[in-house]
């Protein structure tokens, strides 16, 4: 026996198109899948829109909801929507490659051109610094040349005066005097050197030999080799003529000790003429 089996029927109440749409986007993830699952889903409705909105009341008739448009009736996705609507994803942007700027290595080369310009200058200025310091020590080397030389050529010009040498001092009285007296008596021979007889120049010869001196035979070469003095002192050589043609050793003012001419003996004799000039050895 056949049974009746009844028909199901929407539950009562009103559709709400606002309320199916907010439902709808909220089970869509993306943004992009939100706005054309509403506009499919938007699509569905109205055209159920244009159906029947209530089932039949009787249990034969039941009016079926309208296909969801899409690849797979009944069934409504983010990528269903998506293709409904045509809509193809798009391809993953790639990197694009930085061009190369002129303006950048135009700036690279004002840098490197500048940076060997200052190099350049700074190596210059070294440069002259150096050759600089060595023109001044040339000129002063130079300076010093200079005046080292006009020196020179003043002294050549404005030599010093020549100094007399300084007469030894006088012969010890005791000594050349002494020896003088101790030979009183001796005879006056011609050429004679020895107290067996002495001439003028070889009694003082033999007088400061003894004494430690050596001076030269003759009156006038005594004469040239002695020192000059103007104030004698005991011991001097009195010289008389020039060159000399007679000497003696001087005692005190006015007295002398010689060998004076043939016929006489060594002593101590007054100085008889003007002498014309003492020497010292």
């Amino acid at each position: 026996m056949a049974q009746n089996v009844p028909g199901r029927h929407r539950a009562p109440g009103r559709f709400n198109a606002v309320a199916e749409l907010k439902t709808i986007a909220k089970e869509s993830a993306q943004p992009a899948v939100k706005g054309v699952a509403i506009v499919a889903a938007s699509g569905g409705l109205v055209a159920s829109f244009a159906g029947t909105a209530n089932a039949a009341d009787n249990s034969s008739s039941v009016v079926a909801a309208p296909a969801a448009v899409g690849p797979a009736a009944g069934t409504l996705t983010a990528g269903n929507a998506l293709s409904a609507i045509g809509y193809a994803k798009p391809a993953p942007k790639q990197a694009t490659p930085r061009p190369v700027v002129i303006e950048d290595i135009k700036v690279k080369t004002e840098r490197a051109q500048k940076a060997a310009a200052e190099a350049a200058a700074q190596k210059a200025a070294a440069d002259a610094a150096t050759k600089a310091a060595a023109d001044r020590q040339a000129a002063a080397r130079q300076a010093t040349t200079q005046r080292a030389s006009r020196s020179a050529q003043r002294v050549a010009l404005n030599p010093a005066p020549t100094r007399a040498a300084a007469p030894a001092p006088a012969p010890s009285a005791s000594g050349i005097v002494g020896i003088a007296q101790s030979l009183f008596g001796v005879p006056y021979v011609y050429g004679g050197t020895t107290p067996s007889g002495f001439d003028c120049s070889g009694f003082t010869s033999y007088v400061y030999r003894h004494a430690g001196i050596s001076i030269p035979r003759t009156a006038s070469a005594q004469q040239s080799a002695a020192t000059p003095v103007s104030s004698p002192s005991p011991g001097d050589l009195v010289f008389f003529g020039s060159p000399a043609y007679h000497v003696g050793i001087y005692v005190s003012p006015g007295r002398m000790i010689d060998a004076q001419r043939p016929g006489t003996t060594v002593g101590n004799h007054s100085i008889w003429t003007t002498p014309s000039g003492y020497g010292r050895f």
